[in-house]
């Protein structure tokens, strides 16, 4: 990898992005990050405040913190965390959807999505200074969810009291991501068994034969997917995910990895490009950060050790210039069309968790790979 990635991305982050989402895209009165910015960089105070970005933000900061990206990072997803908690957790009721600027309740949904974006959080902020309290409204979400949001067929429902359809694997896509975190504070308990669920609900239901990850099924899980239909980023965020199952259970991952990512690159272009969906109808002509942060991680080694695509540095480079380049200083242009005229007229304070991510794990990996060299030459690191 160039000295360029992801260097400029830390670079970016630290004197960008990070800055910016900590000043105006963090609201210090109620202590709540805000939904959206401007393209040029305003907050949008008026829009409703989603559990799942506040808990997405948390992760980010908490992250850049034990990074070293923001001295101040750490301390600042403590108070989001107390905000959060004060504002959106329902005690032994879960987490409600979405409240307004000043902390009341704009949508008291219940969400499935939402509630494994929570535990992501509250993994972040038991890594920072495993605080009991924190530990016990882990145990209080999940009971939530086992008592009231699992689903007879398989999974957990959508939303609570009242559930929809159609139902989705992204979710539960998420929800292994948080127990996966959870696992790895070493302060929550064993969630093998709740990991476990999940893959083999992937097995049996959301990875098809002919290696499509469907997105969308009925109350049975029965899909919902004429077309053959699929999202290459969500390719990659499965591959990355089971790669790290696989390795903390020391259980592998078979041949699901090598699948994904090769019907994921159906959906990846020579320079870097990731499309947003492919189908028996095409490929869409649109692409998305988040997608590329996904494929970034997943196209990595060892991650794709059979697809031997030198795929991270092309599409970090093709991000960067689609999505980074053209925005405001810290902001991004979240999803653009083929000749990269964006489709948006915000900035989504949600992507800011796919970037960090990827950032993070693949400047993990590179410790690691520089850990194993000095090793073999019998340095230390």
């Amino acid at each position: 990898m160039t000295p360029s990635q992801p260097a400029r991305w830390i670079d970016w982050l630290c004197h960008q992005a990070l800055p910016l989402w900590s000043d105006v895209g963090f609201d210090r009165r109620g202590g709540s990050f805000v939904e959206r910015l401007s393209p040029q960089g305003a907050p949008l105070v008026d829009v409703p405040r989603r559990l799942m970005v506040q808990a997405r933000q948390i992760h980010v900061f908490a992250t850049a913190a034990r990074n070293g990206w923001d001295k101040d990072g750490g301390s600042l997803a403590l108070r989001a965390g107390d905000a959060m908690i004060a504002a959106y957790a329902a005690g032994s009721d879960g987490w409600v959807f979405s409240c307004s600027a000043d902390g009341t309740v704009a949508d008291p949904r219940r969400d499935l999505y939402a509630h494994a974006f929570v535990l992501l959080a509250l993994a972040a902020l038991i890594r920072l200074d495993g605080q009991v309290r924190h530990i016990r409204m882990v145990q209080t979400t999940l009971a939530f969810l086992d008592r009231e949001m699992a689903h007879p067929a398989g999974g957990f429902a959508e939303n609570w009291p009242n559930t929809s359809l159609p139902r989705r694997q992204n979710p539960h896509m998420h929800l292994l991501e948080a127990l996966i975190a959870l696992q790895e504070t070493g302060l929550c308990g064993d969630m093998s068994d709740r990991m476990k669920a999940i893959v083999a609900l992937f097995d049996r239901r959301f990875f098809s034969p002919d290696a499509v990850l469907t997105e969308f099924f009925d109350d049975e899980w029965s899909p919902l997917n004429p077309d053959n239909a699929f999202e290459p980023g969500h390719h990659f965020e499965w591959a990355w995910l089971l790669a790290r199952h696989g390795a903390m259970t020391r259980s592998g991952a078979g041949n699901r990895i090598d699948r994904l990512l090769a019907k994921g690159l159906r959906g990846c272009d020579t320079k870097g490009t990731v499309t947003e969906a492919v189908s028996d109808k095409g490929t869409a002509n649109t692409s998305r950060l988040w997608a590329a942060m996904e494929a970034a991680k997943a196209l990595s080694p060892p991650i794709a050790a059979a697809v031997r695509a030198a795929g991270t540095e092309k599409v970090l480079d093709k991000a960067w210039q689609s999505f980074i380049a053209p925005a405001v200083a810290g902001g991004w242009v979240d999803r653009v069309d083929a000749a990269g005229n964006s489709l948006v007229d915000h900035i989504p304070a949600s992507s800011l968790y796919h970037i960090v991510t990827a950032i993070d794990f693949l400047t993990s990996e590179d410790r690691q790979r520089a850990r194993r060299s000095f090793a073999m030459t019998g340095l230390s690191l």
